[in-house]
């Protein structure tokens, strides 16, 4: 039996690392991608350690860090104010900093050894077509003009609150979340030594927090979130300087202030919490962020994302082998192997959400209360990285791809 035609909406991380899985195993794959390249949003780069080890496996991890495009051994820290640091309950988070476009194009080029793989950059997906309640095509729109892309199974993996929820008949539920958050990178090339080598999450009170994190190519990323309207602080430079400047770090702030200016590369992202309640309807599936959209608060939305495709692909592929319908059943399957994750971490940014709204001596209480609970506890805190997902087809690399480019 022939396999099913694939069609991914969304070449991210979690359309790519699916994509790759279904390509190297047979399955024919479309990727639809409304960017014309991999260069793109400067967001979601920290792996927590389960999905670094599951990339090690496959040979991915290695062949980004000799691509110098994968930062290693990555701590996240946290602080009250600019030098107090807290713990929360679990291990130490050590995981890996990796470039989304070198991850991007890697897997982009793996998938391209096999026919079966085409990838559409530049495609705008508008709506689904439905024939008899069933998804069986995607009306999309490239370089002003309209196609119909065909197949037998979509899943839908296009991010922050897709679009294609409500015309694929989904509901969804919101949650209490953060402020909105400015994300800011710099270029210090020049200052590499400057660089912290961990990530850096600072907690200032009253809603006030601030993220540093170093990143591939000698940059640093910053992420500014409290309340207010963080487009209209942008437009006003003195004002960001004002209150971004004094959350810096000693070492770095020299650095930040010389950079900030009107050629700062930015963006203001809107933080949500929800998720649908259920991840199918006839025909397709949603995985990532386009099922479940996390805030930033942790790294934990790439990190859930690619863990769904992981989850996902075990089950596609095995009722593919199994010349089994890809039908509700698996689909039900797949969604109850990641739900419980999935409310977890939710639950867990809402209450963290609602925590830093606390004026900073407040928090100060809190995390020495906590400390103290954490060191009667001892072991028995979970740690907040999740549960590893043991991958069946995340197939290993073709020899001679872990090459420096």
């Amino acid at each position: 039996m022939k396999p099913p035609r694939v069609v991914v909406v969304g070449g991210g991380p979690a359309g790519m690392v699916l994509a790759y899985q279904l390509v190297t195993n047979g399955v024919p794959v479309r990727v639809l991608e409304r960017h014309p390249d991999f260069e793109r949003e400067f967001r979601g780069e920290l792996l927590q350690a389960p999905v670094v080890e599951a990339l090690k496996r496959a040979g991915l991890f290695t062949a980004l860090l000799e691509r110098g495009q994968a930062l290693p051994d990555i701590e996240r820290v946290m602080y009250l104010g600019e030098r107090r640091t807290v713990r929360v309950p679990g291990p130490r988070e050590r995981g890996a900093v990796v470039s989304q476009p070198g991850m991007l194009a890697l897997l982009h080029e793996e998938c391209l050894r096999h026919p079966h793989y085409r990838m559409d950059f530049g495609t705008t997906v508008l709506d689904a077509v439905q024939e008899e309640g069933r998804v069986v095509a995607l009306r999309t729109r490239r370089d002003g003009v309209e196609e119909r892309v065909d197949g037998d199974l979509f899943i839908v993996c296009n991010g922050r609150n897709s679009h294609l929820r409500k015309s694929c008949g989904l509901e969804a539920e919101q949650f209490e979340s953060t402020a909105d958050a400015l994300w800011l990178r710099f270029d210090l090339s020049d200052a590499p030594e400057a660089l912290p080598t961990s990530l850096q999450v600072h907690m200032f009170g009253k809603g006030r927090v601030v993220v540093f994190q170093p990143s591939t190519r000698h940059r640093l990323h910053v992420a500014f979130s409290e309340p207010g309207d963080l487009n209209g602080l942008r437009k006003d430079l003195p004002e960001l300087r004002r209150r971004l400047l004094p959350t810096v770090p000693e070492k770095l702030r020299p650095h930040v202030e010389r950079k900030l200016d009107e050629h700062t590369e930015w963006q203001v992202l809107r933080i949500l919490v929800d998720r649908v309640k259920r991840w199918h309807a006839p025909g397709v599936l949603f995985l990532g962020d386009a099922a479940h959209t996390m805030s930033p608060s942790g790294g934990q939305g790439l990190n859930l994302a690619i863990k769904d495709t992981l989850v996902a692909a075990n089950h596609l592929l095995d009722a593919i082998r199994e010349d089994r319908p890809l039908d509700a059943a698996v689909f039900d399957t797949i969604q109850s192997e990641r739900q419980p994750e999935v409310d977890q971490v939710q639950a867990g940014q809402t209450r963290a959400g609602q925590m830093v709204l606390k004026p900073l001596g407040v928090l100060h209480l809190m995390f020495t209360f906590l400390g103290a609970v954490m060191a009667v506890a001892g072991k028995k805190m979970k740690g907040a990285a999740g549960p590893g997902v043991e991958p069946r087809y995340l197939t290993p690399l073709a020899r001679g791809t872990a090459q420096a480019h």
